[in-house]
């Protein structure tokens, strides 16, 4: 039971806002393991982190000591060990052996303007470079001189099989890449918002979203990525090379499709995301998600295993559960190909109300989901208190618990030890917040990303996560901005999402054999797990603030609120 979360290691800090690294452009690439990268000028300290995994050495040419210095103490504080650092010579000779480079990156805008009129500095590149090798740089922005796309005449000369993407945002670490020539592929990314605002302007609402993607500010915050060699341009268009032969291995031919990449988020967890279309067609067919860092990779290896097994036990249909189409390694990192789910995300098409329709068929496919996996013959209730025991503990050496908080969920944990009836274990989705869930043409929810599912997990888990996220979002829909008091009024208090949440918890009962005395421990067990996940994305200062942590306490301390005695006593 709970393999996945029991195999987990909870470290608070090791997955915080900001500590994401960069160099975004680089899945982009025909591969994503090098030999040797070469950068010309100073690339951002994320970036480098990126392209030290990549590659087995790199060489980053600076254009002075202070900016050499300030590089080596940010690969000293990451740890890189395959990072050499240099500068350039008062003649313009940089130590670099001919035929030996597989990436050169020109890592500043300076560097893209010499480029642009020097071209014996090309005919070096071009030497060093080995047949395969390729050049990447990007230039526009609001910023740059060269924002104008007819720039590119001036670089285009000379550069092998140029390649020209449209990124956003204006500046900064780029977070989507498309072709430029693919303006249907543009075109989807704008209507689904996966592109990034170069301008953000906040507190104007929908006129703040319009003047945002006006052509005006499109105009002046133009931005652009050149990947040249011939070794990307084969065949030209297409998706990475990589990719093409990850599908490949699974029967799926990707050659001919268009692509676009989305790299948003500023949590190492988020996963890179890549878009193939078919030649003709307005909408994709399959979404490639993959990993930043290899200690990632668990998650994805995870979620294919669990999309395999719901596939093999007939659970769900093409309409509402995602289909696992290839999965590979490439360069230490995991990769997913899925069918894409047609469907708008839950939160832009709910009414936000307790008793929402698309809320309430979600509730019920995660009931459905419970009976029709429910397994009471798997473990004993004494066996399943053991390991939640163990969760227990590693969530006693992260938090702070008063000595009553303490002794209560300890007699949580003996209720099902004790208890004689059957222990139906489930399939758990792990993370079925609104954000994973998509409202399908028909009006049936589809959830998304399976990285935290447990083919033997809790019962109630889900269900009780989903309500208390669907709970959130009316509440801030009502202008109530902290999700605690926010829980309160649903899950305490009596309210409309209250009759709800007893019928559906009683329905659950019924039709998984679950025994009504064990939903209350698994009741403050379910939060006792979610302040444990949470604790990775919290840094120490703001541990024992961290909201699950909170709900917890407030749940214990709260224990006989109206809602709770309601549902306690089924």
């Amino acid at each position: 039971m709970l393999d996945t979360t029991l195999a987990t290691t909870f470290v608070p800090g090791t997955n915080v806002k900001g500590d994401v690294t960069g160099a975004n452009w680089s899945y982009g690439l025909p591969r994503l393991a090098l030999e040797q990268t070469l950068c010309l000028g100073a690339p951002l300290p994320t970036t480098l982190i990126t392209l030290a995994r990549l590659s087995e050495a790199v060489v980053v040419i600076c254009a002075n000591p202070r900016q050499m210095r300030k590089l080596h103490k940010a690969s000293q504080r990451a740890g890189l060990t395959n990072v050499h650092l240099l500068t350039a010579d008062r003649h313009g000779t940089l130590p670099v052996t001919g035929g030996s480079v597989d990436l050169v990156l020109i890592a500043d805008q300076s560097g893209v303007r010499r480029l642009r009129h020097d071209r014996a500095l090309l005919a070096q590149i071009q030497r060093w470079l080995k047949p395969e090798g390729l050049i990447y740089f990007e230039f526009g922005g609001p910023f740059d001189g060269l924002r104008d796309g007819m720039a590119l005449n001036g670089l285009a000369d000379g550069l092998p099989a140029p390649q020209l993407f449209w990124l956003t945002p204006g500046s900064g670490e780029m977070q989507t890449a498309v072709p430029l020539d693919d303006a249907e592929t543009i075109r989807y990314f704008w209507r689904h918002s996966l592109y990034s605002p170069s301008i953000r302007l906040r507190g104007l609402g929908r006129v703040g979203r319009f003047l945002s993607r006006h052509p005006v500010v499109g105009q002046l915050t133009r931005r652009y990525g050149v990947l040249a060699g011939d070794a990307a341009a084969r065949p030209a268009g297409a998706p990475p090379q990589y990719l093409r032969t990850i599908a490949q291995a699974a029967g799926v031919d990707i050659s001919t499709h268009r692509w676009g990449l989305a790299a948003h988020g500023i949590f190492a967890s988020r996963k890179v995301l890549v878009y193939l279309f078919p030649r003709t067609s307005a909408s994709p067919e399959y979404v490639v998600k993959m990993t930043r860092d290899p200690a990632n990779n668990y998650r994805l290896e995870n979620a294919h295993r669990a999309l395999l097994l719901l596939h093999e036990k007939g659970i769900g249909d093409r309409e509402t559960l995602p289909q696992a189409a290839f999965f590979g390694l490439h360069g230490g990192l995991a990769i997913l190909g899925e069918k894409v789910i047609d469907g708008v995300p839950f939160r832009q098409q709910t009414t936000a109300a307790a008793d929402c329709p698309y809320a309430r068929n979600a509730i019920d496919w995660l009931v459905e989901l419970g009976a029709a996996t429910a397994n009471s013959s798997a473990v004993a209730p004494h066996l399943v208190a053991k390991g939640l025991e163990a969760l227990f503990q590693r969530f006693t050496q992260i938090y702070r618990l008063a000595p009553a908080h303490r002794d209560f969920l300890v007699g949580q944990l003996a209720t099902i030890a004790r208890s004689d009836a059957a222990f139906p274990l489930v399939f758990q989705h792990g993370d079925p917040g609104t954000w994973n869930v998509l409202v399908t043409p028909s009006g049936r929810a589809a959830f998304l990303d399976w990285e935290a599912a447990e083919p033997e997990g809790m019962p109630l888990w889900d269900l009780f996560y989903f309500i208390r996220s669907h709970g959130v979002w009316v509440s801030r829909a009502r202008g109530e901005r902290d999700s605690l008091r926010g829980f309160s009024q649903h899950f305490l208090a009596r309210s409309a999402l209250s009759p709800i949440l007893i019928e559906v918890t009683q329905r659950y009962c019924d039709q998984t054999g679950l025994s009504r005395d064990l939903v209350e421990p698994l009741f403050y067990t379910c939060w006792m797990h979610r302040a444990l996940k949470e604790a990775t994305r919290l840094t120490s200062s703001r541990l024992e603030r961290g909201p699950y942590v909170s709900l917890l306490r407030l749940c214990i301390d709260q224990r006989e609120a109206p809602t709770l005695r309601r549902l306690f006593s089924l």
